[in-house]
């Protein structure tokens, strides 16, 4: 079981955990065609000259005296064959043994001035720089191209330890006698795309409609949403960009304006680049555990454009299980369009060590090549209604169409064998049975019970808090077996202490795809506590589970039903509308003034009633939407690089014991953003602000989440307790600052351990009017203090922490300092938490 189940995380690890983009080509067996590349008329060699592959990235270097060796992971039929000052060359692939004449010929360069004791490298580094807005294709007014894209996930380097387990050896059985030959690698996910990227500037929008998707897999049924991600994605890598994003990691690039302070530059030599004449400058990390790369780029003599890059990150670099990644990417001028240059392909390839000890490595391999570029002509902006279009008949194609697609883009034609290796491991007995165990642990805990319907969750099955004792819970939802309109879901829980029934369901129908659009019909009544609710925990399922245990010390029952509907406006706005009715059954005691003037209290409140009306519009520009719906919620997945703005007005009414309380009024703005600072690091912050002029009572107002637990919530005030502070109006800000290595890369014993400093800070400024401060009751009618409630004043709460991240690959530890209100009763000043995350 151990065994599938690594292989199967490792698969979802780089499909859907912070991968943002697939990738893909079946490796083949390397070919070497060797020799010597001489000048026709003295017979000389010629030093360094450039032998590639006709209409491929694929290359070689010859060395000082002229010999070369290209190692190939398919048959050519062409090579190309430069030198400076020399004819470039077509020749025949005849032989694996080639030596090649080249024929002088005149060569003009541009002029490069040197100053004195300067490196010759960066005067072409300034000129790259300047000529960078007309040469960086993010600055074209429009482009559109067709793409086809290989993807190719396989397992390899297995340990002797991992073959003598019976399942593996089972597999390796059954390769064997597919292949007739021992098999050294195992395939896991294969992928062929062919794709339409669209792109226009003002505003700055793209949109790539998959036409064609080809994908075998273990364990994955549903390609609808895998297909979003095996697209040209990748091929909008850019490296003029100052960072380069990969696994949501902010790579240096090379080209960045301040590359100087983290790469050395050599400038190597002058080489022909299919039909232009470039500069060869290397470049090197001067320090290899940040993240940058390592490698050579080609800068055109007489645009100085990119038309080659040849990128690697070593093993040294502060990345978890990755040993090493390299691209290939080439760019070209579009026909008849001068300063038009589009990434021609990308070759990307990952080569990944066990993430499990005494099992196996991996290797991911993307490539993609682009065809019938066009510029200039830019499709209107209601033309880029999604990111990702998929078409209903990208499954529909012919037996011949996946040869000719991979023969126009001049890929290897073993794919079909690679993938007839994949459909004979995915269909063995044993390997079906691990996927399963697989999928239900990847499925939150769920079950199949029967066709299209789930039994769960495992992970919530068994809670204990001092309330309900020890509480049981099961559920059932459909998936998609069952309907792609339509999704059910329902649980029942009871608690052996507080003898209660708590049941739940939830309904969702889904019109329309292209816009998106949600209706949700909702219904509970289950144990909830004042300041940490579960509807504040959505995003974070490890605390919706934790959350059912620990002290409940304002806890009440709840009864809610709600009725929502969410729609996409466009590719930027996501508007939802709704009600919800809410009773509130209390077990703290509670009351409220009835006489503000004598503040005389009344009869404990058990009790409390609301309805609400809600409007919220959230604006998300540049978001990539993962179209993939569940029982809960739609994920989105929204760019790291522009900022989310949520807004939500509220309208309602609420009452207890015959008092009413009408038109009540509340409005909340939410502002996500990340900033990146390249070898700095990046930043994240989150401005929340809320107002509400109407005297309700408290329960009702904002109760600041606290978090009373050892592990860290970032949506938490962490060292606040629950319900210790409420506002009707109030403005919080809270940053994180992670330095990725800056500071421990440099440290001998931290950076082999491969930790990561990071700083936190928090702060609060609330009040609440004198309205609802009069309301509150702070004893009952006979006298008895009630529980207190806090409220902030001019002093800002204000909480900072720093620590460490990435300890044992997977732990956070943050030592946590609370600098106000450290005179309220029962405060912790001081903690030190946990969390715990998976990722490279």
């Amino acid at each position: 079981m151990n065994a599938l189940l690594s292989i199967s995380r490792f698969l979802l690890l780089f499909i859907f955990v912070g991968w943002g983009s697939a990738f893909g080509q079946t490796r083949s067996n390397p070919l070497l065609i060797s020799g010597k590349i001489t000048e026709l008329n003295s017979g000389q060699g010629i030093p360094f000259a450039s032998i590639a592959v006709k209409g491929k990235t694929t290359g070689a270097q010859a060395d000082a005296d002229g010999r070369y060796e290209l190692h190939l992971r398919q048959p050519a039929d062409t090579l190309l064959v430069s030198a400076l000052g020399y004819q470039t060359m077509q020749i025949a692939v005849v032989s694996s043994a080639l030596d090649i004449s080249l024929t002088p010929a005149a060569s003009v360069l541009n002029e490069v001035v040197v100053h004195a004791g300067e490196n010759p490298a960066f005067h072409i580094l300034r000129e790259l720089h300047a000529h960078r807005k007309q040469n960086d294709f993010r600055q074209l007014d429009s482009y559109d191209y067709e793409a086809y894209s290989q993807l190719a996930i396989t397992i390899n380097h297995l340990s002797d330890q991992f073959k003598q387990r019976k399942p593996i050896q089972a597999i390796l059985h059954a390769l064997e006698q597919k292949q007739g030959r021992s098999a050294p690698e195992l395939p896991v996910f294969l992928s062929e795309t062919v794709s339409h990227l669209y792109a226009r500037r003002h505003p700055q929008l793209t949109k790539e409609q998959v036409q064609k998707t080809n994908i075998t897999s273990l364990g994955i049924t549903d390609d609808s949403f895998v297909a979003l991600f095996t697209g040209a994605g990748f091929n909008t890598l850019n490296f003029y960009q100052n960072q380069v994003s990969l696994f949501k990691k902010e790579f240096m690039s090379p080209l960045a304006e301040g590359g100087r302070m983290a790469y050395t530059y050599f400038l190597a030599d002058t080489a022909q680049i299919g039909q232009h004449s470039c500069y060869g400058i290397d470049f090197d990390p001067k320090n290899e555990r940040d993240l940058v790369f390592r490698g050579r780029m080609w800068i055109d003599t007489q645009t100085y454009a990119l038309v080659r890059i040849e990128a690697r990150v070593g093993d040294a670099a502060n990345i978890n299980f990755i040993n090493q990644i390299d691209i290939d990417q080439t760019y070209e001028l579009v026909p008849d369009i001068d300063h038009a240059w589009l990434p021609e392909t990308t070759h990307l390839t990952v080569s990944v060590g066990e993430v499990v000890k005494n099992t196996f490595g991996a290797s991911v391999d993307y490539t993609t090549t682009i065809r019938q570029p066009v510029v200039g002509i830019p499709k209107p902006v209601n033309f880029f209604d999604t990111d990702i279009a998929l078409a209903n008949d990208r499954a529909e194609f012919s037996s011949e169409y996946w040869k000719n697609q991979r023969q126009q883009a001049g890929q290897s034609q073993n794919f079909d064998q690679t993938r007839a290796l994949l459909d004979t491991v995915r269909h063995l007995p044993i390997v079906q049975t691990y996927t399963k165990i697989a999928q239900f642990v990847l499925n939150g805990g769920y079950l199949p019970l029967a066709r299209g319907l789930d039994i769960g969750s495992l992970f919530s099955m068994w809670a204990y808090n001092p309330v309900e004792g020890h509480r049981l819970r099961l559920g059932v939802q459909t998936n998609n077996a069952f309907s792609r309109t339509w999704q059910l879901a329902a649980y029942g829980a009871y608690g052996t202490r507080d003898r209660v029934w708590k049941t739940g369901f939830e309904v969702n129908f889904i019109p329309t795809r292209n816009p998106l659009t949600l209706v949700t019909l909702k219904h509970s009544y289950d144990l909830e506590q004042l300041g940490f609710r579960t509807e504040d925990l959505a995003d974070n399922s490890f605390f919706r589970v934790n959350s059912r245990f620990g002290p409940y010390p304002r806890a009440f029952y709840q009864r809610e039903t709600a009725l929502t509907a969410q729609r996409d406006l466009g590719p930027n706005f996501t508007q939802t509308v709704g009600v919800r009715y809410r009773s509130m059954h209390l077990l703290f005691p509670f009351s409220i003034n009835q006489d503000i003037d004598t503040q005389q209290p009344s009869t404990l409140i058990t009790d409390l009633l609301s309805k609400e009306y809600f409007l919220e519009t959230r604006y998300a520009p540049g978001r990539l939407p993962a179209r993939r719906v569940t029982s809960r919620r739609i994920r989105r997945r929204p760019s790291e690089t522009a900022p989310i703005v949520t807004f939500r007005y509220t309208l309602g009414t609420a009452s207890y014991q015959g008092r009413a309380f009408k038109g009540y009024h509340k409005w909340q703005l939410q502002w996500d953003h990340t900033l990146r600072w390249g070898l700095v690091g990046r930043t994240q912050y989150t401005v929340k602000a809320g107002y509400s002029p109407s005297t309700i009572p408290y329960p009702l107002l904002q109760v600041h989440l606290g978090n009373q637990t050892p592990f860290y919530n970032r949506n938490a005030f962490n060292l606040m307790n629950y319900a210790e502070f409420v506002s009707d109006r109030y403005v919080s800000v809270a940053v994180e600052h992670k330095f990725e290595g800056l500071f421990t890369n440099r440290l001998p014993l931290i950076r082999r351990w491969g930790w990561r400093s990071f700083v936190t800070g928090t702060m609060l400024w609330g009040q609440l009017s004198k309205a609802n401060r009069e309301l509150i009751a702070t004893q009952d009618a006979t006298g008895k203090l009630l529980p207190r409630v806090h409220s902030l004043h001019q002093i800002p709460y204000v909480e900072v922490g720093y620590g460490f991240e990435n300890v044992l690959k997977s732990i956070r530890i943050e030592a946590m300092h609370r600098l106000t209100y450290r005179q309220n009763p029962n405060v912790t000043p001081f903690a030190v938490k946990l969390s715990f995350q998976i990722g490279l």
